[in-house]
């Protein structure tokens, strides 16, 4: 035999050797090989939108493990802090809420993170820790536009912390830097908590001369005046129809408010 063709066949014989003949070849599949090499963890922001789309599901704790992996890959991010916090509070933990609020606002100072954590303080029962952020936060707030969603905030966190005088003072400086019926149904509700029914009316009522559409400063106009009625015994007809006047005058505007006509039916308006 040729020495060469020999050298070959050799070779053949041990590559043959080497080769499991039972099993079949299968070619790769390029598009499964290019996923494989494109694959990739979530990003932060990816992870955002899935909590997002899970919490408005009302799946909060998958939502809650979506943010917590989000937390692992950049520890300290307030915008995930925050996120937490609106998921804890929406499961009911609220220490765990008022926990992450605290630490997403030490990790940013901004008014605007401020004005967004407060709320889920004061949900959270702690509306005086709530106040005191809102206070470290104003003097960074120029302008009106930062100013009065903080002022804002900080009278619900006064009234719920039952501080009156605190809460009023803020409403009425949230009337001075944004003037219109909005402020002025923020100014009336913290009177009517405090118990200034005629100052409450009155606050109401420049409110619908702002806006006449306004169904919140009428219903508060139409409350404030009830309560008048009520805590007089009931004999001041002004008070009634003053009460009456406003809630027709609301649903007027708005007659899909059945809120307003059970309260009217209850109290034989």
């Amino acid at each position: 035999m040729n020495p060469m063709r020999s050298a070959i066949l050799t070779a053949l014989l041990l590559a043959s050797g080497c080769r499991d003949w039972s099993k079949p070849v299968i070619p790769q599949d390029p598009e499964l090989a290019a996923l494989a090499k494109d694959a990739a963890p979530p990003t932060r922001d990816e992870l955002h939108a899935s909590a997002s789309k899970l919490s408005k599901q009302g799946d909060a704790r998958a939502a809650l493990r979506a943010l917590q992996r989000a937390l692992a890959m950049q520890p300290a991010d307030p915008q995930t802090e925050f996120l937490m916090a609106r998921e804890y509070l929406a499961l009911g933990e609220r220490a765990s809420a008022l926990e992450f609020a605290t630490l997403a606002s030490l990790h940013d100072a901004s008014p605007a993170r401020a004005a967004a954590c407060a709320p889920i303080m004061v949900a959270a029962g702690a509306p005086q820790r709530a106040a005191s952020l809102i206070e470290s936060a104003l003097p960074a707030a120029g302008d009106a536009a930062l100013r009065a969603p903080l002022l804002q905030e900080l009278v619900a966190a006064r009234s719920a912390a039952g501080e009156h005088d605190g809460s009023l003072a803020a409403a009425r400086e949230l009337v001075a830097a944004a003037p219109g019926a909005a402020s002025q149904a923020i100014l009336g509700d913290a009177l009517l908590r405090a118990g200034q029914l005629a100052d409450a009316e009155d606050a109401f009522r420049a409110g619908t001369a702002v806006d006449p559409r306004s169904t919140v400063c009428w219903n508060g106009l139409g409350t404030a005046a009830l309560n008048r009625w009520i805590a007089g015994g009931k004999v001041d007809s002004s008070a009634r129809a003053r009460a009456v006047a406003a809630f027709e005058a609301s649903l007027a505007v708005d007659g899909d408010q059945p809120k307003v006509v059970r309260l009217m039916a209850s109290h034989g308006l």
